[in-house]
């Protein structure tokens, strides 16, 4: 990244325009050695209050869906193919705020260091959907004309609160356009739900894992925590731009 600076620095001769209050900026990340050159990893917006003096907020809200075939039509009954298509389906959800203030200093004509601090909270959950197909009724079983579609979702969830110091730079290398990058020192503590099984026909469930047919639904597995303390590095370029 200071090479990348430098070679810039080398490259243009006029100064570039820097941060003054009232000025507000948007910035994405992008990792140009990684596999993934470009990622936004939230969107992180900040207005100026003067040259030297901010307030941040990373905002990132996504989800993923992705559905995936378990088995073809008529796998298990080859002779007489009556079984339907049977899928998994993965979510994810994830959702993180992380407001905070940052103090910039003189630097150079082009180059604007920074400290500051935030604080983070997220949360999240997993789901994973699997659809099964037997019989849901004692007196059905080897009848595969009386077998039904029933799904057995795992459900998994957690919250993150954490604060962090923050030490950076800003390197404008055109009018009020700029790539720069960031490390920190925090504090976080994740804590993970209870992690549940839900049923869309326990009586099927129960024949599928020789069970009684009356027994009770799994019972939720209680998780429990961890904390993180110490340096942190954000891998990625960050570029952004101002505007009034």
């Amino acid at each position: 990244m200071f090479l990348f600076a430098a070679a810039l620095i080398g490259v243009t001769s006029v100064q570039a325009q820097k941060q003054i209050g009232g000025d507000k900026n948007i910035e994405l990340q992008f990792a140009p050695l990684g596999g993934s050159p470009i990622s936004v990893s939230g969107i992180r917006f900040r207005t100026f209050l003067d040259e030297s003096s901010a307030f941040r907020v990373n905002l990132f809200v996504g989800s993923t869906t992705d559905k995936t075939v378990l088995s073809q039509e008529g796998d298990f009954s080859i002779e007489n193919p009556v079984s339907p298509i049977l899928y998994q389906t993965d979510k994810t959800f994830d959702f993180s705020i992380r407001p905070g203030y940052e103090i910039h200093f003189d630097g150079t004509d082009r180059l604007s260091p920074y400290v500051g601090a935030e604080i983070e909270f997220a949360l999240g959950n997993t789901s994973s959907e699997v659809e099964n197909w037997g019989p849901n009724d004692v007196d059905n079983a080897g009848e595969p004309e009386q077998y039904v579609v029933w799904t057995e979702t795992a459900k998994d969830k957690y919250t993150r609160i954490g604060v962090n110091l923050v030490t950076g730079f800003d390197f404008y290398f055109a009018d009020n356009v700029y790539l720069g990058a960031e490390m920190g020192f925090g504090f976080s503590k994740t804590n993970m739900g209870d992690s549940t099984v839900e049923l869309s026909d326990l009586v099927a469930y129960n024949l599928a894992n020789f069970l009684p047919s009356d027994e009770d639904a799994p019972a939720a597995v209680v998780n429990g925590s961890n904390s993180a303390f110490g340096p942190n590095v954000n891998a990625k370029i960050r570029l952004g731009w101002l505007f009034n």
